[in-house]
């Protein structure tokens, strides 16, 4: 170890873009040894992602490593410096991601949490509740419009993103077209159309990786999105990245869509208090809940996503 050490001294940090292609592999390789052929959903492809980074991160600092300035190798991780340069990251890295080729007649498999929290509520320190439901991929009712139904399928938001054009400006009308927002939101058409991009982040699934990595291009070129400049937890207590649409000043929350740091891959989305405030009802009584600033006031957390083959199966 000595002798490999000095030879490679001078070995360059490793990029986790680069590592991707190579996790893959190995995660496919994985999943063609098990007899049932069980899949693999993000989630347990982001822990083996992390798990593969991890291994290959000490490897390397074992053979770069030393006490001298400039040695240390560290894993790359997500670049907090701007939203623009966190989600072009993003883009790259599940544009290389396995493209999992959905088949009509399929159901996707969602297994959700969703918490409130607040000073006043009856248990403000409840767990997260948790949920499971069965979506058919190609839904009858999700693909026509016209009988009242506007949530899309499953199925055209995979085709949507797999026909993306590269130009930020189509994305965004192709987005908007897609989750049309009504007129009294107060929102301008440009933060109408950040949020239909955003919608489409949070609705998709399963997802075209091409697709994907250019509707993150699309938000990387959004002047209306930010990104908290360092990793935050979850409700479920687990590290993420969080970008969300800057509303100005006037906003009392703010809505962030959280991110694997690892993968990219979306997780979920939580409310969090700008300011100390009190809920009110729509007619504007108090509703009894309070919240501090920083305070998670909801949250909706993808747990598991998975293909699945019949109504009622769990991956």
């Amino acid at each position: 170890m000595t002798k490999v050490h000095e030879l490679r001294a001078d070995a360059p940090t490793p990029d986790r873009a680069r590592l991707v292609t190579g996790r893959q592999k190995l995660l496919g390789a994985a999943q063609k040894g098990s007899a049932r052929g069980m899949r693999l959903d993000w989630r347990v492809a982001a822990a083996g992602g992390a798990a593969t980074v991890v291994t290959l991160a000490v490897t390397v600092a074992m053979l770069v490593g030393g006490d001298g300035p400039g040695r240390g190798v560290q894993p790359a991780g997500p670049d907090l410096t701007s939203a623009t340069a966190l989600l072009e990251q993003a883009a790259d890295v599940v544009s290389q991601q396995p493209e999992p080729h959905p088949r009509d007649g399929q159901w996707v498999y969602l297994k959700t949490a969703q918490c409130r929290s607040g000073a006043s509520d009856a248990a403000p320190d409840a767990e997260p509740e948790v949920s499971e439901e069965w979506v058919r991929y190609d839904s009858p009712v999700r693909e026509d419009d016209t009988d009242g139904d506007t949530e899309p399928s499953q199925r055209r938001l995979y085709r949507l993103l797999a026909s993306l054009p590269d130009d930020p400006a189509g994305i965004r009308k192709q987005a908007a077209d897609m989750f049309p927002m009504d007129e009294d939101t107060g929102l301008t058409r440009e933060q109408a159309e950040t949020f239909a991009l955003l919608a489409t982040l949070d609705e998709a699934y399963p997802v075209h990786p091409q697709g994907m990595a250019r509707l993150y291009r699309a938000l990387a070129a959004d002047p209306g999105i930010e990104v908290v400049p360092h990793l935050v937890k979850d409700p479920m207590g687990h590290d993420a990245v969080a970008v969300y649409p800057d509303l100005g000043s006037k906003a009392v929350q703010r809505q962030e869509y959280l991110l694997d740091p690892a993968t990219f891959q979306y997780r979920g989305t939580q409310s969090v208090a700008v300011r100390d405030l009190e809920e009110d009802h729509e007619d504007g009584s108090p509703a009894g809940r309070s919240h501090k600033k920083g305070e998670v006031t909801f949250c909706e957390m993808k747990m598991t996503q998975s293909l699945v083959d019949r109504d009622g199966e769990k991956p």
